[in-house]
């Protein structure tokens, strides 16, 4: 089992003219988001973090609370994600193949899932 790589920022939480809130973290630009309240503009801004900071080498440092600029009407926050457990959809390209008819009946009649099956034996063929 992967041991937890659990990181905390802070972030911004900004009310918006749409009655929603927004929030941007000081230390890591590209992840944004917004929500309908407080918490879950944080809930939001868990999964932006994660996914701006997945599968980078080198983290930036965390800016100490005390230091940051805010407007009145902003609210600081620490949002913590575990980059373990970040949820990265896979991008996926369609392929024709040919196999053999009796091999694709059978299946068929096994319920077998060509793409999954493909993937894995390309996965096991790779090494990856």
């Amino acid at each position: 089992m992967a041991k937890n790589k659990l990181v905390t920022y802070p972030a911004l939480i900004t009310p918006d003219e749409n009655n929603t809130f927004d929030i941007e973290f000081v230390d890591v630009p590209e992840a944004l988001s917004f929500g309908n309240s407080i918490n879950d503009a944080a809930l939001h801004g868990q999964e932006a973090l994660g996914l701006a900071l997945y599968g980078r080498k080198t983290l930036p440092k965390a800016t100490a609370i005390e230091s940051i600029d805010k407007q009145d009407n902003q609210t600081i926050v620490l949002i913590s994600a575990d980059l373990n457990n970040v949820k990265v959809k896979e991008a996926t390209v369609r392929k024709n193949v040919t196999v053999p008819a009796k091999l694709a009946e059978l299946a068929d009649e096994k319920g077998i899932n060509f793409s999954a099956t493909l993937s894995t034996a390309l996965k096991e063929k790779l090494g990856v």
